[in-house]
C-alpha cells in the first residue's frame, strides 16, 4: 500500500510530520466528531481515496480516516498546491499517496489513475478531479463506487452536469454547499487567506488600491470585504443579476469586466468557472496590473494567451500584454494555496468536519443514487461542537416558539 506510493523526496517526512501536528493540534471539531462519529466501525476495511489539495491539514483528515480503519489512499487536486512534505509524511504512517509538487498535466493525471486502480468505495473529491476521471478513464471502477463527496463549487457543478447526462449512477453529497463549509470556507477562510497570499506574494499595500472583483459568490464576498477593510476600493463583475444587486447593495461598484478592468491594480478571479479573466480583456488591463485566481485551478483565468513570462519575484511572473506589464501569480493557479497555506486551520476544521460526515454516512449506505444535500442535523451538529470549543452557550428553544414554528392557524 504505502509503498506503492508516489512522491518527490521520502527525506522531508520529519518537516510534514511538524505541519500536521500543528494542523491536529488547532481542529477540535474534527478531532472531537472523529472520536465519536467514527469510531463505529462503518468505515472499518472501506477503500477511501482523498483527492484534495494535498497540505497539513487534509493529511490529518486522512490520518483520521485511516485510524477509523479505513485503507487511505491520496492524491492532490493541483500540482501547484501539494506539498512534499507532507507527502512524505503521510507515507511514513503508511498511508499511499501519489503525488509531487509541480508534476507536469500528464504527470498529475497519472497520479489519479494511480489512485482510480485502488479500486476505491468512497471518494472525498476536489473538483470532481478523481470521479470524471474514473468516468471517462476507469468506467468500470466507476461502477463500484459506494459514493462521492464533493467540496467545491465547481465539482458539484460538474456532479450536477454528470447527473444530467445520466453518468451519475451512485451517491454523492454535496459537502461544499453545506452551511459549515459555505459559510465560513469560502468568506472567511478563501476571503482571508487569498488576500494575505496576494498581498504577500507582492508586497504591495492594499490601501489605496483598485481591486476588480470577478464573480460574487460566497468567495467573490468574502474577498470584495476583506479588501474594503484594508482600504481597498472594490468593483465587482457579475453576470447573476440577483449577486450583482447584492453587490449594490453591499456598497461596491458593480460593472462589466471591459470597465471595471481599466483602473484595477488587482484583478482577481473568483468564480469557479472557465474564462473568468478572458483573453479579450487583457487590451483593457492597465500597466502594473496584478492578476490571481482564488477560484478554481488554473482555468479562469486565460493564461496561455498571457505568452511567456519572466519571474520577477517568487511566485509572480511579468508578462507583456500590448506594451503594458501583467504580473501573474503562481501561474495561475489558486492563490491561496499555491501563494500559501491554503484557508486557516480553524476553517478548514469545519470543512474537512463536512467531509468526515459525509464520508462516514455515505459508508452506511443509507444515501441514494444521485446528488444529496448534506444533512442539516449534521450541520447543526458540527456548529454546536464548535461553538462548545469557543465556550458559547446557546438557549434552547421555548415550548411557545416550538409551538409556533408547527402550527398554521395560531
Amino acid at each position: 500500500m504505502a509503498a506503492r506510493s508516489r512522491i518527490a523526496d521520502p527525506s522531508l517526512a520529519a518537516a510534514g510530520e511538524q505541519r500536521i501536528a500543528w494542523a491536529a493540534r488547532h481542529s477540535p471539531v474534527l478531532t472531537a466528531l472523529a472520536r465519536r462519529r467514527l469510531a463505529d466501525g462503518a468505515l472499518r476495511g472501506r477503500r477511501v481515496a482523498i483527492v484534495v489539495h494535498l497540505e497539513a491539514k487534509t493529511a490529518y483528515l486522512a490520518t483520521l480516516l485511516a485510524e477509523a480503519g479505513a485503507d487511505v489512499v491520496a492524491a492532490g487536486s493541483n500540482p501547484r498546491s501539494t506539498q512534499d512534505a507532507v507527502c512524505a509524511a503521510l507515507v511514513e504512517r503508511g498511508i499511499e499517496v501519489h503525488a509531487r509538487h509541480g508534476s507536469t498535466a500528464e504527470e498529475f493525471t497519472d497520479d489519479l489513475l494511480a489512485v482510480a486502480d485502488t479500486a476505491p468505495e468512497l471518494v472525498i473529491d476536489d473538483g470532481a478531479e478523481l470521479t470524471r476521471r474514473m468516468l471517462s478513464h476507469r468506467a468500470d471502477l466507476a461502477g463500484r463506487l459506494r459514493g462521492v463527496t464533493e467540496e467545491t463549487t465547481t465539482g458539484v457543478a460538474r456532479l450536477r452536469a454528470m447527473e444530467a447526462d445520466g453518468r451519475l449512477t451512485f451517491p454523492a453529497v454535496a459537502a461544499n454547499d453545506a452551511r459549515c463549509k459555505h459559510l465560513f470556507d469560502n468568506p472567511h477562510g478563501t476571503g482571508q487567506s487569498a488576500l494575505t497570499a496576494m498581498l504577500r506574494l507582492t508586497n504591495l499595500n492594499a490601501a489605496g488600491k483598485r481591486f476588480c472583483m470577478v464573480g460574487y459568490g460566497w468567495v467573490g464576498q468574502g474577498l470584495a470585504r476583506r479588501a474594503a477593510g484594508y482600504g481597498g476600493r472594490v468593483t465587482v463583475v457579475e453576470i447573476d443579476p440577483v449577486q450583482a444587486l447584492r453587490a449594490v447593495m453591499d456598497g461596491f461598484r458593480v460593472a462589466p469586466l471591459a470597465q471595471a478592468v481599466e483602473d484595477a491594480d488587482f484583478v482577481v478571479a473568483a468564480t469557479g468557472l472557465a474564462d473568468a479573466v478572458p483573453e479579450a480583456a487583457f487590451a483593457a488591463l492597465k500597466d502594473g496590473v496584478v492578476l490571481a485566481n482564488a477560484g478554481h485551478h488554473d482555468r479562469e483565468i486565460d493564461v496561455e494567451a498571457l505568452g511567456t513570462g519572466e519571474e520577477v519575484r517568487p511566485g509572480v511572473t511579468r508578462h507583456d500584454v500590448a506594451g503594458r506589464r501583467v504580473y501573474l501569480l503562481v501561474g495561475g493557479a489558486l492563490v491561496n494555496i499555491a501563494g500559501g497555506d491554503g484557508n486557516p486551520v480553524e476553517i478548514m476544521d469545519l470543512s474537512f468536519s463536512v467531509q468526515a460526515l459525509s464520508v462516514h454516512l455515505l459508508a452506511s449506505g443509507r444515501v441514494p443514487v444521485g446528488l444529496n444535500p448534506f444533512p442539516p442535523e449534521l450541520d447543526a451538529e458540527i456548529a454546536r461542537t464548535k461553538l462548545s470549543t469557543l465556550g458559547v452557550e446557546l438557549d434552547l428553544p421555548t415550548e411557545a416558539q416550538l409551538r409556533a414554528a408547527r402550527e398554521w392557524s395560531a
